[in-house]
C-alpha cells in the first residue's frame, strides 16, 4: 500500500460506512413510517422535517469547521448525536414522536455526510488525486448496504430496521476518530466572511438553478422504494434497484478523472439535467418493478456527472478559506431546501395524483433547471458579457469576454 492509499484508507473507510447508513435512512425509512401507519402526507411531513434540520445544521457545522480548521472535530460530535437521536427515534411509534426524533435526528445527521463531501475534496486536492477516487468509497458502501439491508429486513422485518443502522453508524463513527483534518488556508475565518458567500451573485445563482435539479432527484431518493412497492416489490426488489444504480455510480466516480477534465463543468451539469428529464419521464410510465430497473443505471451515470462537475465548479468559485462553507451550502441545496419541497410536494402529489404523476413532474423540472443551466452559462461563462461578483468592494463588475 502506497503512501496516499495509507493516508485515504480511513476516509474511504469512514465515507463507505456512513453511507451505508445513509441507504438505510433514505430508502428504507419510508417503509418502516408506513409501517407504524402514517399516511403518504404524515410521510411527507416526516421526511421534509430532515431537510428542514439541515438548513440549520449544515451552515453551522461548515463555518465552525472552517472557523476552528478541523472537520474531523465536528463529526465526532455530530456522529455522537446521530447514534443516540437514531436509538431513540426507531423506539417510537407514534406521529409526534417521530416528528420531534427525526429534526434532531437529521440534524447531527446532515452535516457529517456535508463535511465528509468536503474532506474528500480537499484531500484530493492535496494528494493531486481525482475526487472520484475517494468520493466511489461513499458510493461503494451506498450500494453494497443496499443488497446487505435489503436481505436483512427480508428476514427480520422492517420494523427491526434500527438493526443495519446502529451497526453501519457504530462503525462509522469508530472509524471517524482516526480522520486527517486538511487545511485550504491558514487564513483567519470570521462570521462575516461566511456571508460574502451569500452575496457573491455567481454563487447564489448556482445553488438556485441547481434546486431546480435536484428537487427531482431527492423525491426520487424518498419515494423510489414506494413506487416498488405499489407496483407490487418487496423489500429485496427495493435493495437490488440500488444496487444497480449505486454501482454503475462507484464506476462513473472510479473513472472521473479520464473524462472529467475534458469539458468545462457546467457543460457535464447541463448534461445530467437533461437525462435526469429522460429518466423520470420514462419512470412515470412503468407498470411493473421490472420496468424501473432498466432506468437504474441512469442513476449511477448522473449522480456520478452532476455531483462531481458541482462539487468541483463550488470548489473554484469559493475563497479557499470558506471551502468547506461553500460545499456545506451546496449539499444543503442538493439535500436540504431540496428535500423538503422534494418529500413534502411528493407526498401531496402521491395522495392526490398518483406516483406515476409525481415522477412526469420530477422529469420537468429536470428539464426547466435544463433550461435554466443554459441561461446561466451564458450569462457568467460565454455570451457577449459576463458579470463578476467582487467580494473585497462589494461592487459588480462588468466585463466584456467576447463580441
Amino acid at each position: 500500500m502506497g503512501p496516499q492509499e495509507k493516508s485515504t484508507s480511513v476516509l474511504k473507510t469512514f465515507l463507505f460506512f456512513f453511507h451505508a447508513t445513509g441507504f438505510v435512512i433514505t430508502s428504507f425509512l419510508s417503509l418502516f413510517l408506513i409501517d407504524k401507519g402514517l399516511s403518504p402526507t404524515q410521510l411527507g411531513w416526516i421526511l421534509a422535517i430532515g431537510p428542514i434540520a439541515s438548513l440549520l445544521s449544515e451552515p453551522i457545522a461548515g463555518y465552525i469547521s472552517d472557523k476552528y480548521k478541523s472537520i474531523k472535530r465536528v463529526i465526532l460530535i455530530s456522529g455522537i448525536g446521530m447514534l443516540i437521536t437514531g436509538f431513540i427515534f426507531f423506539q417510537l411509534d407514534h406521529f409526534l414522536g417521530f416528528a420531534i426524533l427525526a429534526y434532531f435526528l437529521f440534524f447531527f445527521m446532515a452535516p457529517i455526510g456535508a463535511l465528509g463531501e468536503s474532506l474528500a475534496q480537499k484531500t484530493a486536492n492535496q494528494l493531486e488525486v481525482s475526487f472520484g477516487s475517494i468520493r466511489m468509497w461513499a458510493s461503494l458502501g451506498f450500494a453494497i448496504s443496499s443488497i446487505a439491508t435489503g436481505y436483512i429486513l427480508s428476514f427480520i422485518g422492517i420494523e427491526n430496521i434500527m438493526v443495519p443502522f446502529l451497526l453501519f453508524t457504530i462503525i462509522f463513527l469508530v472509524s471517524s476518530f482516526r480522520l486527517q483534518d486538511v487545511k485550504a488556508s491558514d487564513k483567519p475565518v470570521q462570521l462575516s466572511d461566511a456571508f460574502q458567500l451569500i452575496r457573491d451573485l455567481r454563487f447564489v445563482l448556482f445553488l438556485l438553478v441547481a434546486l431546480t435539479i435536484t428537487i427531482a432527484h431527492r423525491a426520487n431518493d424518498v419515494y423510489l422504494s414506494v413506487f416498488i412497492k405499489e407496483l407490487n416489490g418487496d423489500e429485496m426488489m427495493i435493495g437490488w434497484a440500488w444496487f444497480v444504480g449505486v454501482s454503475v455510480e462507484v464506476f462513473v466516480f472510479a473513472i472521473s478523472h479520464l473524462w472529467f477534465k475534458k469539458f468545462h463543468e457546467l457543460t457535464f451539469i447541463m448534461i445530467a439535467a437533461l437525462l435526469y428529464g429522460i429518466r423520470f419521464i420514462g419512470m412515470s410510465f412503468a407498470t411493473s418493478p421490472i420496468e424501473l430497473f432498466f432506468y437504474q443505471p441512469l442513476h449511477g451515470i448522473i449522480f456520478g456527472i452532476f455531483f462531481t462537475a458541482s462539487f468541483s465548479y463550488v470548489t473554484k468559485i469559493v475563497p479557499l478559506e470558506l471551502q468547506s462553507t461553500g460545499h456545506v451550502l451546496l449539499v444543503s441545496v442538493f439535500f436540504g431546501y431540496s428535500g423538503i419541497v422534494g418529500a413534502l410536494a411528493g407526498g401531496t402529489i402521491i395522495e392526490e395524483q398518483g406516483i406515476h404523476f409525481l415522477y412526469l413532474m420530477l422529469g420537468i423540472s429536470s428539464l426547466v433547471g435544463l433550461v435554466l443551466l443554459i441561461f446561466y452559462r451564458f450569462i457568467f461563462q460565454g455570451g457577449t458579457r459576463s458579470y463578476i461578483v467582487n467580494l473585497k468592494s462589494k461592487t459588480l463588475v462588468e466585463s466584456k469576454l467576447s463580441r
